[in-house]
């Protein structure tokens, strides 16, 4: 049965938030074996065994927890394809819109989720 763990990533800086990536981790094993007896010994060599086993470990981006003056937001992702290089893309994209609704707010004398005064 798959076990799934979450991963924080090192705390990232940017204009005095402090941006936490969350990645989700799942970890998936098995494994079995068997022996039996064939019929036709001069085929098949009358008696076998075998074995197998398997691992697999999925890393994929969850969420940004961003944290300023003791106010905590998280921002979810769903990315599309490679999920890495989907996180690695939409992290400028999300550090320009919080930058973008912190000067909004500001010009608007108007506290944000995200930025309070």
């Amino acid at each position: 049965m798959p076990r799934r763990r979450t991963i924080f990533g090192e705390p990232i800086e940017i204009q005095g938030n402090t941006v936490i990536p969350v990645c989700k981790m799942s970890i998936g094993y098995g494994g079995g074996g068997g022996e039996g007896e064939g019929t036709d010994e001069e085929k098949r060599g009358g008696k076998g065994t075998g074995a197998g086993a398997g691992a697999g470990v999925k890393i994929e981006p969850a969420a940004l927890i961003i944290a300023k003056e003791g106010k905590i937001s998280v921002v979810g992702i769903r990315a599309k394809g490679s999920k890495l290089e989907a996180l690695l893309e939409m992290l400028p994209e999300t550090i320009e819109k919080l930058k973008a609704k912190k000067t909004k707010a500001k010009e608007a004398g108007e506290e944000s989720e995200i930025f309070p005064k």
